[in-house]
């Protein structure tokens, strides 16, 4: 029985011994006074949309195709009874047509009537701006007499909470 009973006192021994070579670290969260806090600035670009309106005169005709078209026809009718012979006369309704054409064309401008409205006009126009945004904070605190330095994405306050790790040396 003693056997027995000594196997697992000598695994324990072995254990603890073994246990007194081996590193151990150990982590304790504190607090620590906050010495200083600075915010970190970036500049930040971003597009406004603005409406630009603004009054503009346009023009108006008042355009007819009524003169042209009787132009080409008493043109052809006359044309037609200026020729002389069949062939004459297709020649002639047909130059008659384009020449009544563009006379009735050079009267209906001359006739024509313009008028003039105001109109309002808008758009879109981006315009960038700058913004300065806050993007963290440069933060020093003070633990056990020691000054140290840290980038925070917060304002952490007057205590900053740390984690102390604790290792042995050797």
């Amino acid at each position: 029985m003693l056997k027995y009973s000594v196997i697992p006192l000598f695994a324990l021994c072995s254990a603890v011994a073994q246990a007194d070579h081996r590193h151990y670290s150990h982590s304790t969260a504190r607090l620590a006074w906050v010495t200083q806090v600075s915010p970190i600035y970036e500049r930040i670009s971003y597009s406004v949309p603005r409406e630009q309106c603004w009054q503009e005169s346009v023009s108006y005709e008042h355009r007819s195709n009524t003169a042209p078209i009787l132009g080409a026809i008493i043109g052809g009718a006359l044309g037609n009874e200026l020729g002389h012979h069949k062939s004459n006369k297709r020649v002639g309704t047909v130059v008659g047509a384009v020449l009544g054409a563009s006379v009735g064309s050079d009267i209906s401008r001359r006739h024509q009537g313009h008028h003039y409205e105001t109109v309002d006009r808008c758009e879109i126009q981006n315009r960038h701006e700058w913004r300065e945004e806050v993007v963290g904070y440069n933060v020093s605190y003070r633990y056990q007499g020691e000054i140290y330095h840290t980038r925070l994405p917060y304002n952490p306050g007057k205590q900053i909470e740390i984690e102390v790790n604790v290792t042995p040396r050797g």
